[in-house]
């Protein structure tokens, strides 16, 4: 795959660290890693998002790289698992949108609650969240930024911003169940 070089060899090389190594893996299977990622989620920006996510995956638990395949056997089957977790993903923020755009609805149609008010107490509750909860739910509520992002941004994993923004939902709604139940 790399110059020649057994497979062995290349994983010892990244494991150990050497950039150059990694850097011929990401340059040989990038393209192809994002053509496939595409094909299972049918949106060029999340699919490079994905495969880059999974690089900065691999780079970071390299001193613990285990791969008993071909490197590119491994890179696809970790891209897939990205993409499933992805469209899991997906399917959870759509669930959570309905369920917010419904009660937000009823909350705004009621007579008793004006929409100033309401984003006032929204306002307030997102203010309200511990510090580190509250950037990462502004960040991916009102910046629209992907979690793979926020967690390059904030040196964090993908897994404690999902973990973040559930808290910051739970808190969320916590505070504001009596509002939007007048």
């Amino acid at each position: 795959m790399t110059q020649g070089l057994p497979e062995e060899d290349i994983i010892n090389a990244i494991r150990e660290g050497n950039a150059v190594a990694f850097q011929h893996v990401f340059d040989t299977c990038y393209e192809s890693l994002c053509a496939y990622a595409y094909s299972l989620l049918r949106d060029a920006a999340e699919a490079e998002d994905t495969v880059q996510s999974m690089f900065m995956k691999l780079w970071e638990k390299r001193d613990s790289l285990e791969i008993n395949q071909s490197v590119r056997s491994y890179l696809f089957r970790a891209v897939y698992n990205q993409c499933l977790n992805q469209i899991e993903h997906r399917a959870v923020k759509s669930r959570h949108r309905a369920f917010s755009q419904s009660e937000v609805g009823e909350a705004v149609h009621d007579p008793d609650v004006f929409p100033e008010e309401l984003e006032q107490k929204v306002r307030v509750a997102v203010d309200n969240l511990p510090p580190q909860c509250r950037k990462i739910f502004v960040m991916s509520r009102f910046d629209e930024l992907r979690y793979p992002e926020i967690a390059s941004r904030l040196n964090l994993s993908v897994n404690t911003i999902q973990n973040q923004i559930c808290k910051a939902l739970r808190l969320l709604r916590e505070e504001l169940k009596d509002f939007t139940s007048k």
